[in-house]
């Protein structure tokens, strides 16, 4: 049986203004994503296009893809398991684990609280100052700016990591100026922010 998630391609719109001072999410193409994908074997990417809230809710006795994913990405976090799409007693074991150690209700139900910790702490995983960047380029989309940071990764009061880059123009540089318009936080779904310098 084929899962409804895989024939869907990820609709996100982007509407943006040239004013560099705004909130914006990044288009579906962004790299942040396309990162991920690299990292995830062929079939599987999808899946990180879906917020948790629309992930299905798997426990013990599941036996499907999704699984499979999971099982996957508690290796990734050093929880031994067999990819195997079974949820069995080993699964559950390490969802447990999973769930103990990020303070979560430890029930072995991968809802939306453990799919929240999964993909989030994934992408973070990935997340890079360049990825950053480049999001902010195409969410942005205005050729005049340049963006650097410190390379210091934040966190946020709800726990979720992002960068903060200063935007620049190129126009205001080569008229003897910082040119410095604008700071942002980018986080690794894509959402730029208007922020101020940190």
């Amino acid at each position: 049986m084929k899962k409804r998630w895989l024939a869907i391609v990820p609709m996100f719109a982007l509407v943006i203004s040239p004013i560099p001072n705004q909130t914006v999410d990044a288009a579906s193409e962004n790299k942040s994503v396309q990162m991920l994908e690299a990292e995830i074997p062929a079939g599987y990417e999808a899946i990180l296009n879906w917020p948790p809230e629309e992930q299905p809710i798997v426990k013990q006795g599941s036996h499907s893809f999704e699984v499979e994913f999971i099982q996957m990405m508690l290796n990734h976090f050093k929880y031994e398991t067999e990819v195997d799409g079974i949820f069995g007693p080993h699964t559950n074991q390490q969802v447990l684990q999973l769930q103990a150690e990020n303070g979560l209700v430890q029930d072995g139900i991968v809802g939306v609280d453990t799919w929240t910790v999964l993909l989030d702490e994934y992408q973070a995983d990935l997340f890079t100052v360049e990825t950053a960047i480049t999001n902010a380029e195409i969410a942005l989309d205005n050729d005049d700016l340049v963006f650097s940071s410190n390379g210091v990764l934040h966190e946020d009061s709800n726990g979720k990591v992002f960068y903060s880059l200063k935007a620049q123009s190129k126009e205001l540089i080569d008229d003897g100026g910082s040119g410095t318009v604008g700071f942002y936080d980018v986080y690794p779904n894509g959402a730029v922010v208007e922020s101020t310098p940190r």
